[in-house]
């Protein structure tokens, strides 16, 4: 999925993929598509959707044009995501075709080289931290980033394809719950080891990691907590406890931040539209 790439990060990533003999969707939310001579430099399919439609819709387009070609496995890739040349040979060696399965890799940072944890459940249904430490078998989690995911075809059938309601985030932390509702399992493979980031920056408080974002992606998290809450399938507690952590997330950003106004007024606008059942793409 693709907005405003980085032409030299996207092009490494497609001739990795492309050396492991598979098919690349290239789904761009650009409103003047830069990379239309892509396919004359790696084998790929170039979807351009002339505006932004959200993660969520891209996806959408993406998985609906690969199982139209056939595609028994679908994996999805960020344009800044950076793998190793056995990324999917390890990701994909536990893949059983026909059958509802979720995989994902393990994530680290590409700037602080930290581990991301993945998140599990516990019975009070509030999510907590999965790390890899001394793993070498695959093992469960509840949700994952959707970067590096791989999903049968089989799993869609049953859970369905991304809300796009969400526009971009909580996209994939509500997918991954609806699975866990049809009990289909999320494996991590402890092998496969994909560099990502989140937010724009962070900041070590020891006693929380702080992401830093943009004023309208500060938004999206604030508004669409409001929507998450509200879905059958998430924990009330959960629900809860994102809400109430976001808001304090976003206060404590304030504190590094100069202009907080420009802040402030996205918290506003986004707690109004979240009483309001604003949904999508943000109102301009």
């Amino acid at each position: 999925m693709c907005y405003n790439p980085d032409v030299d990060n996207l092009l490494n990533l497609c001739h990795k993929l492309q050396d492991n003999n598979n098919s690349i969707f290239l789904i761009d939310n650009t409103e003047e598509c830069y990379i239309k001579g892509f396919p004359a430099r790696v084998s790929c399919t170039l979807i351009s959707l002339g505006r932004n439609t959200g993660i969520a819709f891209a996806q959408k387009v993406g998985i609906k044009e690969a199982i139209k070609r056939g595609a028994e496995v679908i994996v999805f890739f960020d344009q800044d995501s950076k793998i190793e040349d056995d990324f999917l040979s390890f990701l994909l060696a536990s893949v059983t075709a026909r059958s509802p399965q979720v995989y994902a890799p393990v994530y680290f940072d590409q700037a602080k080289g930290y581990e991301f944890p993945s998140m599990k459940l516990n019975r009070f249904g509030i999510l907590t931290k999965v790390y890899k430490g001394n793993k070498v078998k695959p093992y469960d989690a509840d949700v994952v980033i959707s970067s590096g995911m791989a999903i049968t075809k089989e799993a869609f059938d049953i859970v369905g394809l991304m809300d796009e309601d969400f526009f971009i985030d909580y996209v994939d932390t509500e997918w991954c719950l609806r699975c866990r509702s049809k009990n289909i399992p999320i494996k991590i493979i402890p092998d496969a080891i994909m560099k990502h980031s989140i937010g724009e920056s962070s900041k070590n408080l020891g006693f929380i990691r702080i992401f830093t974002h943009s004023p309208v992606r500060s938004y999206y998290l604030i508004r669409n907590s409001f929507h998450f809450l509200k879905k059958k399938h998430v924990p009330l507690l959960l629900g809860l406890k994102e809400f109430s952590s976001l808001i304090v997330h976003q206060i404590i950003l304030l504190l590094f931040l100069k202009n907080r106004g420009v802040y402030l007024k996205e918290y506003y606008r986004a707690i109004n539209d979240g009483f309001r059942g604003i949904v999508g793409q943000r109102p301009v």
